[in-house]
C-alpha cells in the first residue's frame, strides 16, 4: 500500500488531495478529505475511473483503452494524455489543477477523434466512491439540484437513483454526497449553459459520478469542455455544499443585479413583489355538483372574496383557459369563454387591483389528445405536417420527435424547436394576444428549468444534437418577448415552470415548488424536498407558490405545510383549487391565519427579508413533528412523511440585518426555544423576529 501511493501523481489544497495512478491511465484512485482522512475514491473499482466515451455505434472508450499515455505534473497541475485508444484513432487530454485560495480541484478534458464515429457523450470527471460512507447509512444524504432541489436520505440502500439535464430538470451544477463526518462536492463550472445531466449510478458497491457532457454530434473532429469541472471535500450539510456553489454563481452573469436592484430600475415590475395571492383557479370548472360548464363569470366574485379574506389581491392563475382545452397547443384563440367575455372578466380583476397570469404550453405541438377537449377527440396531426414538421425536433433519424399518449396526460405531442423561426412566431405571437386580452403575467409552461429535448435536425441552423445552441435560442426569445411586451405595458411579467440559474436576467420570476413532497418534481424514493435553489440565488429571482398548493375547508397538516414552506422559503402565497367549487370564506381557520400572516409579512418589515433577503444556513429546532400526508398522483397511495411542527427560515436583508421568521403547521399549538427566547405558536400562526439591526 505504501509502494502504491508513492507511484501516485498527486494535488492537494488545504482539504483535499486527489491522486492518479500512471499504472492505471491516470485513473482517480484517491480523493482524501484531509481533515478527516476519509478517502471518498473506490480504487479497486472497475472502470472508468477517469473517463467514458461514449459514440454512434460503436462500444464506449475508457482510459483502460488508452495508449502511449503520460500522466506527469506541472506545476500546480496534473496533465494525462492518451495519443490514442486500442482500436480507435481517438486521443485524449485531461488536466487538473489547484487555483490559489480555492479549496477544490479544477478539471477539463480534451478530445481529439478521428474513429469516424460521432461523441455523442463523455463522462468527465468518472469517479467512483464508496456507496456507502459510514455506519450510520439514515445519516447519510445525497444533494441533487433537481429543480427547487432534492435530498435523499439513506442513498445506498435506495434502487433508482433520480439524474437532471442541464438545463432543464438540473437548475444549477453541482451535487454533493455528505454524512455527518465529511462530504464530497462536484460541480462543473458553466456560464454559457452547455448541455450536460448530474446524477450518481450505482453499480454494486459504489457510485459512479454520472456527470454527462453532451457534444454536437460530429463524427470526426476536436471537442473539449469549455468550462472546469470541480471536485472537493467539505465538511456541513446541504447548505454547506450549496455556499461553495454560491461563491462561484455569485460571479455569473446571471447575478449581475439583485432583484431589488432590478426591481428598482424597472427590469421587474414591482407588482410581483407586493404582497398577492397566486390562485390556480380552472374556467373550466364545476359550476355546480358534477356539472362541468364556464366558471369564468365567478372570477371576479372569487377575487373580492379572496380579498375579503386576506386583506389583499389576488393573482388569478387562469387555468384551462385555451381555446380547445387544457394544454391543447398552440391553436389557444379565441380564449375559452369567448374573447369579449373573458377581456371584461381580465377588465373586472384590473380594476379592482387584481392580476391574471396564463400558462402556454412552451413549444409543444397537440397533435392528438383523447378527452380533455371541448371537441372530444382532437387530431391535429395534418395541420402539423402542413406548417409544423419542417420546424420540429428531430430524432436522429432526421424525422420529428413525438412523444406522450392521445389519452394521457398532455396528450400526444411534438416540440417546435427553438432555434426556427416558427418557435419565435408561436411563444411571442402567443404571448403578445395573451397581453392584449389582458394577461399580466405569461408562462412558458413545459419548458421545465429551460430544458428542451435535444434536435438533430442538420436544416435548422445549428449543430446537430448537444452544445449550447438550444439555451442560447430560449435566452433571446424569451429577451425579446419581456422587451415586446414592456412596450405594451411596463407591468407585463414573464415567467418560467421551474427554476433555471442561466435564465435569471430574462426572467420576472419563476413557478417554485418548494412547497412538493412526494411527486414530481420531488418524486422517487427516499427524496425529500430542500429549498436549494432558494438558498443560492433568493435574491436574484423572484418565484411563486402556486399550480398545486393545497387549499382546504378541513383541518390538514399536510396543507398548512405546503402553505408554509411557500412562506418560509420566500415565495408569494399560492394556492390551488382548479376545477372544485371552493368558497373562500370557507378555508379552514389556521390556514387563513397562516395565509393572512403570510400576506402581512410581505407587507410589513419581514419583506426586505422574504423577498429581497438572501436566504443563509438554517439550523434544526427542537420541536415536535407531525405526520402529512402528501398526494403523489392519481392511483397512487399517498406518501407520508414526517416534518417539524413549527417551520422555519433565517435571512439576511440587503442591508445586512438578519431575521428569522417562523410558522406552526401543526394541528396543535406548540412552545419551543429559538435564538434564547421562547414562542408559543398557534397553528397556522407566524412569527418574525429581527435577529440584527443597524
Amino acid at each position: 500500500m505504501i509502494l502504491l501511493l508513492a507511484a501516485l501523481v498527486t494535488l492537494e489544497t488545504d482539504t483535499t488531495r486527489i491522486g492518479f495512478d500512471p499504472d492505471r491511465h491516470g485513473a482517480i484512485v484517491s480523493l482524501v478529505d484531509k481533515a478527516t482522512g476519509r478517502d471518498f475514491a473506490a480504487p479497486k473499482a472497475v472502470a472508468p475511473l477517469l473517463y467514458e466515451l461514449s459514440f454512434t455505434n460503436v462500444p464506449s472508450l475508457t482510459e483502460t483503452a488508452a495508449a502511449d499515455v503520460t500522466v506527469k505534473r506541472d506545476g500546480n497541475s496534473v496533465v494525462i494524455t492518451a495519443v490514442r485508444h486500442t482500436n480507435a484513432a481517438v486521443a485524449i487530454e485531461c488536466r487538473f489543477r489547484t487555483e490559489s485560495g480555492s479549496s477544490l480541484i479544477f478539471g477539463r478534458i480534451a478530445v481529439r477523434n478521428d474513429s469516424g464515429h460521432a461523441l455523442t457523450s463523455v463522462r468527465f470527471p468518472a469517479l467512483a466512491w464508496p456507496k456507502q460512507l459510514g455506519t450510520s447509512p439514515e445519516r447519510e444524504f445525497l444533494v441533487l439540484p433537481r429543480n427547487d432541489g432534492c435530498l435523499i436520505q439513506s442513498p445506498a440502500s435506495i434502487g433508482w437513483l433520480p439524474s437532471a439535464p442541464y438545463p432543464g430538470s438540473a437548475s444549477m451544477q453541482f451535487l454533493a454526497h455528505y454524512n455527518d463526518t465529511a462530504g464530497l462536492y462536484a460541480a462543473s463550472y458553466d456560464s454559457r449553459c452547455y448541455t450536460k445531466s448530474f446524477g450518481v449510478e450505482k453499480r454494486g458497491d459504489v457510485f459512479r459520478m454520472a456527470m454527462m457532457h453532451r457534444p454536437p454530434l460530429q463524427a470526426r473532429g476536436e471537442w473539449h469542455t469549455a468550462y472546469d469541472v470541480v471536485i472537493g471535500t467539505f465538511r456541513g450539510d446541504w447548505q454547506t455544499a450549496a455556499d461553495i456553489y454560491k461563491k462561484w454563481a455569485l460571479k455569473q452573469p446571471w447575478c449581475r443585479r439583485t432583484l431589488a436592484q432590478r426591481v428598482a430600475s424597472g427590469d421587474v415590475p414591482r407588482w410581483l413583489t407586493e404582497p398577492s395571492l397566486f390562485y390556480a383557479y380552472s374556467l373550466r370548472g364545476e359550476v355546480e355538483p358534477k356539472k362541468i360548464g364556464n366558471r369564468l363569470p365567478s372570477v371576479s366574485q372569487q377575487a373580492a372574496a379572496w380579498r375579503d379574506l386576506l386583506g389583499g389581491p389576488t393573482t388569478f392563475m387562469l387555468m384551462s383557459w385555451e381555446k380547445l382545452g387544457p394544454w391543447i397547443a398552440p391553436d389557444y384563440f379565441p380564449p375559452f369563454g369567448g374573447e369579449r367575455d373573458f377581456k371584461a372578466a381580465t377588465a373586472a380583476l384590473h380594476a379592482n387591483g387584481h392580476r391574471t397570469l396564463v400558462f402556454l404550453s412552451g413549444l409543444n405541438w397537440t397533435l392528438r389528445k383523447q378527452g380533455g377537449s371541448d371537441a372530444g377527440t382532437l387530431d391535429d396531426t395534418m395541420a402539423f405536417e402542413k406548417r409544423g414538421a419542417a420546424s420540429a425536433i428531430c430524432d436522429a433519424d432526421g424525422r420529428p420527435h413525438r412523444s406522450g399518449k392521445p389519452n394521457a396526460g398532455v396528450g400526444e405531442k411534438a416540440v417546435i424547436c427553438p432555434a426556427t423561426p416558427l418557435a419565435r412566431e408561436m411563444l411571442l405571437g402567443a404571448t403578445l394576444e395573451c397581453q392584449r386580452l389582458g394577461i399580466d403575467c405569461v408562462q412558458a409552461d413545459q419548458i421545465v428549468g429551460g430544458g428542451m429535448p435535444p434536435c438533430f435536425s442538420d436544416k435548422h441552423g445549428h449543430p446537430r444534437g448537444g452544445g449550447n445552441w438550444s439555451a442560447e435560442a430560449l435566452y433571446r426569445m424569451f429577451d425579446e418577448i419581456r422587451r415586446e411586451g414592456r412596450k405594451h405595458s411596463k407591468d407585463f411579467a414573464w415567467s418560467m415552470e421551474e427554476p433555471g440559474e442561466f435564465f435569471i436576467p430574462v426572467l420576472d420570476t419563476y413557478h417554485a415548488r418548494d412547497y412538493a413532497q412526494g411527486r414530481w418534481p420531488r418524486d422517487g424514493e427516499g427524496v425529500v424536498g430542500v429549498p436549494l435553489f432558494t438558498h443560492v440565488y433568493h435574491e436574484f429571482m423572484h418565484g411563486y407558490g402556486g399550480d398545486s398548493c393545497g387549499v382546504s375547508t378541513w383541518a390538514s397538516a399536510s396543507t398548512l405545510y405546503q402553505q408554509g414552506m411557500n412562506l418560509v422559503c420566500g415565495k408569494t402565497p399560492g394556492v390551488a383549487v382548479w376545477t372544485r367549487p371552493y368558497d373562500p370564506k370557507t378555508t379552514d381557520a389556521p390556514q387563513a391565519r397562516l395565509l393572512r400572516g403570510h400576506v402581512e409579512l410581505w407587507r410589513g418589515p419581514a419583506r426586505e427579508f422574504l423577498v429581497f433577503g438572501r436566504r443563509v444556513a438554517t439550523g434544526p429546532l427542537d420541536v415536535p413533528r407531525v405526520r402529512c400526508k402528501f398526494f403523489t398522483g392519481a392511483g397512487r397511495s399517498p406518501r407520508e412523511l414526517e416534518v417539524p411542527a413549527v417551520l422555519h427560515s433565517q435571512w439576511r436583508a440587503p442591508a445586512g440585518d438578519e431575521a428569522a421568521v417562523f410558522v406552526c403547521v401543526g394541528n396543535e399549538p406548540v412552545a419551543f426555544t429559538a435564538f434564547g427566547q421562547n414562542f408559543k405558536l398557534a397553528p397556522g400562526e407566524v412569527k418574525f423576529l429581527p435577529l440584527t439591526t443597524r
